[in-house]
C-alpha cells in the first residue's frame, strides 16, 4: 500500500511556513515586551518568604496554590468580564504519580474549569516558591489567553488545509489520492498547525505570568530561572513546542522591568499598560 513520505526538513519549513501565514488569526492576544540592552534593575525581596535551596513540598505547594489562585481568577475577569464566572474559576492539583516527568499542565474539565496541574517530580526539582508561583502564574496564563482554544483551532485548520492540498494534488495530478494519504496529509497538518505558534504562546504565557506572579508579592525572574533547568530547557528549533531557555528569561526580565515601571507610576501594573507612558 502506497503511502505518503516523511517531508523532509525543508518541507517540513515550507509547510510551517505555509500554515503560520493561513493561521495568523490564532496568533497571540498580548504583546510580548521586548527585552533590549537596558540592565534590569535588582529584583524586590520575596513577599512570600520561605526557605529557599531544598525541594519544594506538598505544604509548599499548598500555600503558594492558595496565594496564587485568587490573584489568578482577579486578573483572567479583568481580562474576561464577560465571561461565565466558571471560566475564571481556577482549581490547582498537584499529580502524586511518581511516573509523571517533571511537568506542569493546564486544561478544562467538562464543565469549562479551568486545572492546573503540577507533576510531583517537578516540584521536587524547585527549590524556591518563587518558582513555583511562576510555573502556576504560567499555566493560568496559557487560561487567560485562551491558546488551548486556539490550539485546536490551528490542529483544524491545518488538517483541512494540508488533506485538502493533498486530495486536489491528487485530483489535477490524474493518479488520485488515497483515504490513507489524505489521512496521512490531515494527520501532519493537525501536527504542524497545533505547532504554528506554541512558541509565541509560551513566551505570552511566561509574560502574562510575570504580572499574576508580581501581583501576588513573587519575584517572577526569580521565578522563570525554573526554565534553566535540564529537564525544563527547551530547544528552541523549527517544529519545539518550547522557547529556549535564554529566550523565555529575556522576556520574563522585560515584563518585570515593565511590570516595576508601572508600579512606580503607581498604577497595577498590566500587560495592556505596556504602551503607555504615565
Amino acid at each position: 500500500m502506497s503511502c505518503l513520505p516523511v517531508p523532509s526538513a525543508r518541507a517540513s519549513f515550507a509547510l510551517a511556513v505555509t500554515l503560520g501565514l493561513l493561521l495568523a488569526g490564532c496568533g497571540t492576544t498580548y504583546q510580548v515586551a521586548d527585552p533590549g540592552s537596558s540592565a534590569i534593575p535588582p529584583a524586590p525581596g520575596d513577599a512570600a518568604a520561605a526557605p529557599s535551596g531544598r525541594a519544594r513540598t506538598e505544604g509548599d505547594f499548598r500555600r503558594v496554590a492558595a496565594r496564587i489562585e485568587p490573584v489568578a481568577e482577579q486578573f483572567c475577569r479583568e481580562e474576561h468580564p464577560d465571561s461565565p464566572r466558571i471560566a475564571c474559576d481556577f482549581a490547582i492539583g498537584l499529580n502524586r504519580d511518581p511516573d509523571m516527568p517533571p511537568n506542569a499542565f493546564q486544561t478544562r474539565d467538562k464543565n469549562g474549569r479551568p486545572l492546573i496541574v503540577v507533576g510531583q517530580a517537578l516540584l521536587e526539582d524547585m527549590t524556591d516558591n518563587d518558582e513555583l508561583a511562576f510555573v502556576l502564574s504560567h499555566e493560568a496564563s496559557h487560561q487567560i489567553a485562551d491558546h488551548l482554544g486556539k490550539q485546536e483551532q490551528q490542529q483544524i485548520f491545518g488538517a483541512l488545509i494540508l488533506g485538502g492540498l493533498t486530495a486536489a494534488a491528487g485530483q489535477y495530478g490524474g493518479i488520485g489520492a488515497s483515504d490513507s494519504q489524505i489521512k496521512q496529509a490531515m494527520d501532519m497538518g493537525a501536527f504542524l498547525g497545533g505547532r504554528a505558534y506554541s512558541q509565541s504562546y509560551e513566551l505570552e504565557a511566561d509574560t502574562l505570568g510575570a504580572f499574576i506572579a508580581a501581583r501576588a508579592g513573587y519575584d517572577p525572574e526569580r521565578g522563570a530561572l525554573i526554565f534553566t533547568r535540564p529537564s525544563l530547557a527547551g530547544g528552541g528549533g523549527l517544529l519545539a513546542t518550547h522557547p529556549a531557555s535564554a529566550q523565555r528569561m529575556r522576556a520574563v526580565s522585560a515584563a518585570t522591568a515593565e511590570i516595576r515601571r508601572q508600579e512606580a507610576a503607581g498604577v497595577v501594573p498590566r500587560p495592556e499598560y505596556a504602551e503607555r507612558r504615565f
